[in-house]
């Protein structure tokens, strides 16, 4: 009898952990639940290539709130980019140059990586699988949005 009230204890903390996380947390999950059945993985392969892939959406992630920062930044000028010198302009615009650069070099690093360790084909159906996923998330993004209004 105990065990069973502590499994239920644990089953609702579980669940409302799992509310608690945000859209954020529920479309990675669905994320890497849509790249596993695309890319179809051995265990072998997913215990090598999960450890690459989840360190590269870390780095990225902390890029992606970089550019979003420079972006708030130049809203809350004066006058948004129009309350920004010319000077003020040019390093906001250096400092995105250097995030997109630093995007760029991790995902050259992450195919790479993913070369040592998957066929060059599975490497495209993750690009694939990563393009599919974000359209069907914008989609529903839009149509949500129709919605409401």
């Amino acid at each position: 009898m105990k065990k069973n009230v502590l499994l239920i204890c644990l089953i609702c903390f579980s669940f409302a952990s799992f509310a608690q996380n945000g859209p954020r947390e529920r479309i990675k999950a669905l994320k890497v639940a849509y790249i596993t059945e695309q890319l179809n993985l051995t265990s072998k392969e997913a215990q090598q290539f999960w450890p690459i892939y989840n360190e590269h959406e870390k780095t990225v992630g902390k890029l992606k709130a970089t550019g979003r920062r420079l972006i708030k930044q130049v809203k809350e000028a004066h006058n948004g980019a129009n309350g920004l010198s010319d000077a003020q302009a040019g390093d906001f615009l250096d400092q995105h140059i250097d995030a997109e650069e630093q995007k760029s070099a991790a995902r050259k690093k992450l195919i790479t990586d993913l070369k040592q360790i998957l066929p060059n084909k599975k490497i495209l159906r993750l690009i694939k699988a990563e393009h599919d996923f974000n359209k069907r998330i914008l989609d529903k993004i839009r149509e949500r949005r129709r919605h409401k209004n």
